[in-house]
């Protein structure tokens, strides 16, 4: 399928709308539009923004699931040159409070309640501490902000000055801020470009969509769009990337593993995609195998190095071509990709494929001197997905972006001699015991070989003499008892002494990020005030 490279997501959503303008884009629920009614309807929304004095490089915050007024809100602003800055639903009021102090929006669209949260109520709590200026929309019944409904409703006759803002648009310009880094230091706010966001949809789409189309389904697939608008995985990787490719999203406020496999099967959805959290969720359930999952193509798994335990169960139990990619929000959504067959034991080693087209990768040391193949070290990105900087945060810059533009990516990792990658770790979770380098995945690779363990972290817990030792929380399968002993053993037998866990925690869960990883920094938190 020929897909047009273009340097703005809305323009795909007219490309698409000129080419078939019949076909069953988006729906959320009941709401549901055709290509060239969601053409339209971002059409009558960027108008309302331009009514409203919206210009280029303004910020407009959402504080939305994955809904469709997000999806409108995000290509509208995305068309007139605004930056769209989408908050998750499960922030709290420190977490807007210096959000948006810094983001210092000209609009700002919430919903009124999410998961049982008021968050109209905290907004208007909040307003009077930030610009006075800033124009609230309301999507809900509730008395604080304008009826969203209002913006779509209203007549605007700006068609002329529509498309003079659109000429007047710069692909290298902000498009898109994403808080990152958030469990592992103070969150940056990550400025993706129209260019960035273009070409990580125009990459991905046309790489899974030939992997789909070889394995015999239609290359203009459904697929799922349940990641965190929030997450560069919801509006990018996962909306970018389908509206790209003119395939039929299907919206969901959030990740539920049920509501995956319920959809899948009910839509005849041929991909899946998710970080290796989401997957084990989906193979810790009970009755995952009464799920008919047969329409499954392809399983696409990014965020973390993986275990062979995840990957056989995926390949058995969810599906059994599995892409392997890797990505950040600085560096790009996915800048690799693994290819349909790889083996499942060059995965569990790290093995993160080949570069996609117009990305560049090099590995260092720690004085930034580049490494040869084989050799392990830091991996620095930069190309057509890689950001520029993070928006009004200049100390940022200089310690995440050297001045040839290369991205540190704080990921270890090395090349081999035929120039594919592999990921060895998070250089920010490195744990370090005597002098001894560890990294979480060498030890949570052994423990989740126990039959019986559905998950582990391993985290470093302050220790006088060695620095850190290793603490290790389990996850036993339900209805299942684990030993610390079995889990200590089994690692004495695989792993050099100071690899070894000091201390099995057993958990009924792990806490999780809103972009659905372990929260390692989080659960060393919990553990050393416990012991205090």
């Amino acid at each position: 399928m020929d897909i047009p490279k273009f340097d703005f997501l809305w323009q795909y959503v007219d490309h698409w709308a000129s080419v078939d303008p019949n076909f069953p884009l988006i729906k959320f629920k009941w709401k549901k539009y055709n290509a060239r009614e969601f053409k339209e309807t971002v059409d009558q929304l960027s108008k309302a923004f331009i009514r409203l004095g919206v210009k280029r490089g303004d910020r407009v915050v959402t504080i939305l699931p994955m809904i469709m007024e997000f999806a409108l809100i995000y290509l509208a602003a995305n068309s007139v040159g605004a930056i769209c800055v989408p908050m998750d639903v499960r922030f709290r009021p420190g977490d807007y409070r210096r959000f948006i102090s810094h983001i210092k929006p000209k609009i700002m669209i919430l919903i009124g309640k999410a998961r049982g949260y008021n968050i109209a109520n905290t907004i208007s709590e909040l307003s009077s501490e930030f610009d006075s200026d800033i124009k609230y929309f309301i999507i809900g019944r509730d008395e604080f902000g304008t009826p969203f409904e209002e913006l779509l409703s209203t007549t605007y006759e700006l068609d002329t000055e529509l498309e003079e803002v659109r000429k007047s648009l710069n692909p290298e310009d902000g498009a898109l801020i994403i808080f990152t880094g958030g469990t592992t230091g103070n969150p940056k706010a990550a400025m993706l470009s129209h260019k960035n966001i273009a070409r990580a949809s125009y990459h991905e789409s046309n790489y899974i969509g030939e992997r789909i189309g070889k394995l015999g389904a239609s290359q203009r697939f459904k697929i799922l769009v349940n990641l965190p608008t929030s997450h560069v995985g919801g509006p990018v990787e996962i909306m970018g990337t389908g509206l790209a490719g003119g395939n039929q999203l299907i919206l969901q406020e959030q990740w539920n593993p049920y509501a995956v496999l319920r959809t899948t099967k009910k839509e005849n959805v041929p991909l899946i995609g998710g970080v290796p959290t989401m997957y084990a969720i989906l193979l810790s359930l009970p009755d995952l195998d009464s799920f008919d999952l047969s329409m499954l193509k392809v399983a696409v798994v990014s965020g973390e190095k993986l275990s062979m335990e995840l990957l056989t169960g995926m390949k058995e139990r969810i599906c059994p071509n599995i892409l392997n990619a890797y990505g950040s929000t600085e560096s790009g959504p996915e800048v690799t990709f693994t290819e349909l067959g790889d083996s499942l034991d060059e995965l569990a080693n790290g093995y993160i494929g080949k570069l996609l087209p117009e990305q560049e990768v090099k590995i260092v040391d720690d004085e930034g001197n580049e490494l040869p193949p084989g050799e392990i070290g830091e991996m620095l990105f930069k190309g057509t997905q890689t950001i520029n900087e993070y928006f009004n945060m200049p100390e940022e810059n200089k310690a995440t972006f050297t001045e040839e533009g290369w991205c540190k990516s704080g990921d270890l990792g090395y090349i081999s001699n035929d120039g594919t990658l592999y990921i060895k770790g998070r250089k920010k979770f490195i744990i370090r015991v005597g002098g001894y380098t560890v990294l979480p995945s060498e030890v949570e690779d052994i423990a989740v070989q126990h039959p019986h363990v559905v998950m582990a972290a391993a985290i470093g817990f302050p220790d006088e003499i060695y620095g850190d030792a290793i603490w290790l929380a389990i996850v036993p399968e339900v209805g299942k008892e684990v030993d610390e002993n079995e889990i200590i053993e089994l690692c004495k037998q695989q792993l050099a002494d100071f690899k070894v866990p000091k201390k099995i925690v057993f958990e009924k869960e792990l806490p999780i990020t809103r972009l659905g990883k372990i929260d390692r920094p989080g659960l060393r938190k919990k553990y050393v005030d416990s012991m205090k």
